[in-house]
C-alpha cells in the first residue's frame, strides 16, 4: 500500500456523468491488481474531509486510471480538475479477483460496476480464457464501450431490458465456468440467483459506503456464510471481492 500525491496525467471526458483520471507512477502501478481500489482525495479541498473509494479501472505503461461517475461533493470537483493538478492517493487496497486460465468467463457489469473490468480483461486475456462480457445501465450515458454487449433499461442503446435477463438467455445456450460481477446490490443478487441454477462459480466486487477503507472503522461491514455461520466481514479489507454464494443480500 503506497500514499501518493500525484498529478493528472490524463483525463478523459465520457459524457455528461462519467470520466477517467489516469495517473503515472512506477511503484504504484506495480503493485496494482484487478479488484482492488484506491481512495482519492482533492488535497486543495477541505470537505469532504475522507477521501473516497475508487476501483482500478486500468493499469498500462506505469499509469493506473480511475473511471468516476459525478454522484457527489468530492467527484464532482475530481471531475473539474485539470491535467497536472495533484490528487492524493492511497493503496492499492482490498483483494481482487481470482484468476483463472484456460476457460470460459462471462463477466457481467451494471453502471459505474463496469469500472474494475477492462484491468481483469487484459490479465484473463494473457491467461487464454475466453471471454463474455454483458453490460447493463439506466440509459446511453451508462455504457462505455462497444465491445460488450450492451443492455440499456431504456432501450437507447443496444438491447432494451436489465443485463440479468440478457445473462439468463446466454447461459441457456452456452457453457461458463466462471462469472465475475459488479454492479448494483439487486443485481448482483440476481445474478447470484442464475449463476446457482447453473451451478457456475461465481465472484462479485461489492460497492459500499466506506469511511476509513482499511478495516478500522467497520463502517462498511456485511454478512457472510461461512462454514454453517452467518459471520460479519469488512468489504474494504476482506473484499471488495467475495464469492457471491456467500454474501447474505439485502431483501
Amino acid at each position: 500500500m503506497l500514499y501518493k500525491l500525484l498529478p493528472i496525467v490524463e483525463k478523459e471526458i465520457i459524457n455528461n456523468k462519467y470520466f477517467i483520471l489516469t495517473f503515472s507512477n512506477y511503484d504504484m502501478a506495480g503493485q496494482c491488481y484487478p479488484g482492488q481500489f484506491f481512495r482519492l482525495k482533492n488535497p486543495q479541498q477541505n470537505f469532504p474531509i475522507l477521501p473516497r473509494p475508487f476501483s482500478i479501472h486500468n493499469v498500462y505503461e506505469n499509469k493506473v486510471s480511475f473511471l468516476i461517475k459525478k454522484v457527489g461533493t468530492a467527484t464532482i470537483q475530481f471531475s473539474a480538475m485539470k491535467v497536472g493538478q495533484k490528487i492524493a492517493l492511497l493503496g492499492p487496497l482490498g483483494n481482487g479477483f481470482t484468476l483463472h486460465q484456460n476457460k470460459k468467463i462471462l463477466i457481467v457489469s451494471g453502471g459505474i460496476g463496469y469500472a474494475p473490468f477492462p484491468f481483469l480483461v487484459g490479465k484473463l486475456n494473457q491467461m487464454k480464457n475466453e471471454i463474455f462480457f454483458f453490460h447493463g445501465g439506466k440509459t446511453a450515458e451508462d455504457i462505455f464501450s462497444n465491445d460488450v454487449i450492451d443492455f440499456t433499461e431504456d432501450g437507447s442503446i443496444g438491447e432494451e431490458g436489465l443485463v440479468t435477463d440478457g445473462i439468463e438467455q446466454f447461459l441457456q445456450k452456452n457453457q461458463v465456468d466462471v462469472v465475475y460481477a459488479c454492479g448494483p446490490q439487486m443485481m448482483l443478487k440476481k445474478v447470484t440467483e442464475i449463476c446457482k441454477q447453473f451451478n457456475i462459480d461465481l465472484q462479485v466486487s461489492l460497492e459500499t459506503i466506506m469511511a476509513c477503507g482499511i478495516g478500522v472503522c467497520c463502517g462498511c461491514t456485511i454478512r457472510i456464510i461461512e462454514n454453517g455461520k452467518m459471520v460479519y466481514k469488512k468489504v474494504c479489507k476482506d473484499g471488495t471481492v467475495f464469492d457471491g454464494y456467500k454474501v447474505v443480500w439485502n431483501e
